[in-house]
């Protein structure tokens, strides 16, 4: 049996620029026959208010908010991970962190001001792996590869010729883990990526293992469309 997961995906209830609810994101995927999905809500400056930013606990609870109502519609065979889609101060870089708990951003730092140096050495420590998001969009630079994981290298919202960028790149860096997500903000841009395993995700630990051990295909974007 094959199970299709989404790896990176976005609800109104936390970031500003998605136009589909937790309860129509898990119910759109479950209708398109995937076994779950990773949230991957922003975490950037256009997340937070003033009053949350500078907050911890309304910093962490607004940004769980997405996550925690697209829970309440998991099912023994629909499973909803937490994920992180961080974006700096500095530049307009993306990265797509998973392993992610609820507790870990309870008491992460306040990232937007950090760098990405710093922040992967936070998030390895927990066992969580950094990924860079569609590195190739206009505006968006290469990350040192000493701080990452992986790279996205199919993204729903990018071109065929910065995906095959990306792939270029991966394989030049010897970045191993090479992740794809439809980067969902709509009813209209789910299921245009993801990935396929043999074996299903229940938890971090499972999402983990099967991305570090390449035991995924990757779900093609359909360009025609």
């Amino acid at each position: 049996m094959k199970y299709k997961y989404e790896l990176h995906s976005h609800t109104t209830e936390t970031s500003q620029c998605a136009q589909i609810t937790a309860k129509e994101l898990v119910e759109k995927y479950k209708e398109l026959g995937y076994s779950g999905i990773v949230i991957t809500n922003h975490y950037s400056d256009f997340t937070f208010s003033l009053k949350e930013m500078f907050n911890k606990k309304l910093r962490s609870e607004h940004y769980l908010k997405g996550y925690r109502e697209a829970k309440k519609y998991e099912t023994e065979d629909f499973c909803v991970l937490l994920g992180v889609e961080l974006r700096f101060f500095l530049n307009g870089n993306d990265y797509l962190i998973y392993g992610v708990t609820e507790e870990l951003v309870e008491k992460s730092p306040f990232l937007l001001p950090m760098y990405l140096k710093r922040t992967s050495a936070f998030f390895r420590k927990h066992g969580c792996i950094i990924i860079q998001a569609h590195p190739f969009r206009p505006y968006i630079y290469r990350a040192n590869p000493k701080y990452l994981d992986g790279v996205e290298i199919v993204n729903g919202k990018s071109t065929k010729e910065e995906n095959e960028k990306a792939l270029k790149w991966a394989e030049k860096k010897n970045l191993k883990i090479k992740t794809s997500g439809s980067d969902c903000h709509r009813v209209t841009g789910a299921g245009i990526s993801g990935i396929i395993t043999n074996e299903p995700i229940k938890t971090n630990d499972d999402l983990l293992s099967i991305l570090k051990n390449g035991e995924f295909e990757i779900i093609e974007k359909d360009y025609a469309k």
